[in-house]
C-alpha cells in the first residue's frame, strides 16, 4: 500500500475506534423497506461491528456541464454482530423486492450453486429484528470465511 492509502485506513481506525479487521468493496443496495440505494463504498469490521461508509461518486464531465451536481451526504452505518441472525446469498431480484416493497427478508431462501451460476445475487445480512442489509460484495468468498467466524 501506498502512503496515502495507509494515512486513509489509519484515520478510519482511529475514527472508528479500533483496527480494521478485514475490508472490502461493496455495493451497498439498500435495507428492507427504505428503498434502493445502490452505493459503492467499503465494508470493514472494527471491534465486533460491521461497518459500511459510502464514497463520493464521480461525475463525468457531460453530466457536471448539462446540470448542476447535488450536495454529497455521506452515508456511513454500524450493524452488531451480535444483532446478526444470519448471512447469506439470495437473489438479487427478490433482495430488490424487500427493499423497495417492504416485503419479508426472513421469507427469502439462499441461492443454490446453479442458480449462483445463472442469475445475479447478493449478500443478504439478516438481523434478529427481522430486518436486513444487501450488499454486493466482491471479496465474498473472504467475507464469508472472515464473518464465519464470528457468528454464532
Amino acid at each position: 500500500m501506498d502512503e496515502e492509502s495507509n494515512k486513509l485506513l489509519a484515520k478510519m481506525e482511529l475514527e472508528n475506534g479500533g483496527k480494521l479487521e478485514y475490508r472490502t468493496y461493496t455495493q451497498f443496495l439498500g435495507k428492507s423497506g427504505e428503498g434502493t440505494k445502490n452505493l459503492g463504498g467499503l465494508l470493514f469490521y472494527v471491534g465486533d461491528r460491521l461497518i459500511f461508509e459510502d464514497f463520493e461518486r464521480q461525475s463525468s464531465t457531460m453530466l457536471l456541464l448539462m446540470r448542476k451536481k447535488k450536495e454529497y451526504i455521506k452515508l456511513k452505518f454500524q450493524i452488531s454482530v451480535s444483532d446478526i441472525e444470519r448471512i447469506s446469498l439470495v437473489n438479487l431480484s427478490q433482495a430488490i423486492k424487500v427493499v423497495k416493497y417492504n416485503k419479508n427478508p426472513g421469507d427469502l431462501k439462499e441461492v443454490s450453486t446453479i442458480i449462483r451460476i445463472l442469475f445475479r445475487h447478493v449478500t443478504q445480512v439478516l438481523l434478529k429484528d427481522g430486518s436486513a442489509y444487501y450488499f454486493e460484495i466482491f471479496d465474498l468468498k473472504g467475507f464469508n470465511s472472515f464473518m464465519s467466524e464470528r457468528i454464532q
